[in-house]
């Protein structure tokens, strides 16, 4: 918290405790404007929580850790589904168009390697 909202947290406090006539139906406006500022100083630091928290999942999504043998790696048990070997434990989706998909060849190694990363760091 800075020093400019800690200081007027205080005088708040100060001031809210330095008076001790009791609450009457006269400051009901008042306790809700209040209560109001307080609701929506909850709400803004809910959203700004969520913010950090998607930020924070989706840079950890983002590691780069994939690496040249990673792919190498991805690209033999690809072409080992490819060929038809049932024990790569990969299932290759049907294709629809002209029946190639070596544009696409490159993204899928990365995530295949991305996805037997985190297969390997879970065990």
């Amino acid at each position: 918290m800075s020093d400019t909202k800690k200081d007027a947290l205080d005088n708040l406090m100060e001031f809210i405790l330095s008076d001790d006539t009791p609450v009457g139906a006269e400051d009901e406006d008042d306790l809700k404007i209040f209560s109001d500022a307080v609701e929506q100083a909850e709400l803004k630091l809910a959203k700004s929580r969520l913010e950090r928290a998607r930020a924070g999942a989706f840079s950890s999504n983002m590691s780069g850790k994939v690496t040249s043998l990673d792919i190498e790696k991805a690209r033999r048990l690809y072409e080992r589904a490819k060929a038809g070997d049932t024990t790569a434990g990969l299932t290759l989706a049907a294709r629809f168009g002209d029946g190639s998909m070596d544009g696409d060849l490159d993204a899928i190694l990365e995530d295949l390697a991305e996805l037997e990363g985190d297969d390997d760091a879970e065990d």
